[in-house]
């Protein structure tokens, strides 16, 4: 019996090397395990990745950095060290708005493991620096961009007005313009409300149809009565992009109240003004329920809770920028969209609504809008102009 016993003490003992011996080499031949981090610090030019070897597999790294390119083919590689750990790689050299595809890499003396692929896009130019009568002279109310990876704060021109806005809401998120006399004649309203088509391409296009029968009214930022000159410029405000949900006896009470006063008291022949308009929130009442009603259109358009304008007003002029000072006349509303509230008499008058645009901006900030008013105004004259309640 004593040669079986040993007989199968050497298979055992043969199996157990073998096994080790297996599990060694594949110890030695493992690849490192590398995945790849997000890209910051975009710009038009250049960006920030790199990305984290958490393995080095069965060898020490001996090289580390990431691969990018427009695609499959002209790719850049950078060497951005060695060993394990986590790692910074520059990316330069970029075409501005362009999708760029990235991987992190780590190399062995057994080959060369991948992170994941990732996709950014560059910046485009920054917008040109706005003029006189240019809406956005005072200030770009949210730094909105016109690229569609902007797409919450989307700068988009629509020749007599400009706008920020936000895909996910279906609505602008501020509209600005400028309003003189030279802006109104005897155009009558066009009312051909209609989609924007110059919108991104894979982007919704809110309708009039979207707002049929949801009991509120398809309010207008830049009034049409703003831009009476030519069939054209009266036609432009009737677009979807310039168009949010707004309570009925709050459209056409003191806004419209509000829209005249501006025009014809304020504005009228011998001033200028540099108006903004927006939005912030969730939720409004209309005629139809006395619940909240958060969105419509199926939930593709979002119904604000509040609803803001400025008007910048001074005489006509050149120069305006340098002739804005803490002087210069500030009017500033917040208003609920709230159909019950306008009820006649004082709650009917957007002077009960009187605000200033300090306290916009932190109702407006407290939501998730990055407003921020006058940033082209001087420093020594905008803390008092935002600080103004209209008299």
């Amino acid at each position: 019996m004593k040669p079986f016993k040993y007989l199968q003490l050497l298979t055992v003992c043969t199996v157990l090397l073998y096994s080790c011996k297996k599990n060694t080499d594949a110890v030695q031949l493992a690849l490192p395990t590398v995945t790849t981090v997000d890209i910051t610090a975009i710009t038009g030019n250049t960006a920030s990745g790199g990305g984290n070897v958490n393995s080095e597999g069965g060898a020490p790294v001996t090289a580390r950095g990431i691969i990018f390119g427009k695609g499959t083919s002209a790719v850049i590689t950078t060497v951005d060290g060695t060993g394990g750990g986590s790692f910074t790689s520059s990316l330069t050299g970029l075409q501005p708005y362009t999708t760029y595809y990235v991987k992190a890499y780590a190399t062995n003396a057994n080959g060369t493991a991948y992170g994941n692929t990732i996709t950014f896009q560059t910046l485009g130019a920054p917008p040109p620096i706005p003029v006189d009568d240019d809406p956005l002279n005072p200030g770009n109310p949210t730094n909105a961009m016109p690229y569609p990876f902007f797409s919450e704060n989307y700068l988009k021109n629509n020749n007599y007005y400009t706008l920020a806005y936000s895909q996910s809401r279906g609505i602008p998120v501020w509209v600005a313009w400028h309003l003189q006399k030279e802006d109104l004649g005897s155009t009558p309203r066009q009312d051909d409300f209609r989609g924007d088509v110059n919108l991104p391409p894979s982007w919704y296009q809110v309708q009039t149809t979207s707002y049929t029968s949801t009991g509120f009214d398809r309010g207008h930022n830049c009034p049409s009565g703003d831009r009476t000159l030519t069939i054209p410029a009266n036609s432009s405000t009737f677009l979807m992009t310039n168009i949010i949900p707004q309570a009925q006896t709050l459209n056409q009470g003191p806004w419209n109240d509000l829209e005249d006063f501006v025009r014809n008291s304020l504005v009228g022949t011998t001033n200028e003004a540099y108006i903004v308009m927006g939005n912030y929130g969730t939720g409004g009442y209309n005629n139809l329920t006395p619940a909240v009603v958060n969105s419509i259109d199926g939930g593709l358009v979002t119904v604000p809770a509040k609803i803001w304008k400025v008007v910048v007003i001074m005489p006509k002029g050149n120069n305006d920028l340098s002739r804005i000072n803490s002087n210069t006349t500030v009017l500033a509303v917040n208003m609920p969209n709230d159909h019950r509230v306008y009820t006649g008499g004082t709650a009917s008058d957007w002077r009960t609504y009187r605000t200033s645009v300090a306290a916009i901006e932190a109702d407006a900030n407290a939501a998730g809008v990055p407003l921020n008013l006058f940033q082209r105004i001087a420093d020594s004259v905008r803390p008092a102009l935002k600080a103004k309640i209209y008299p």
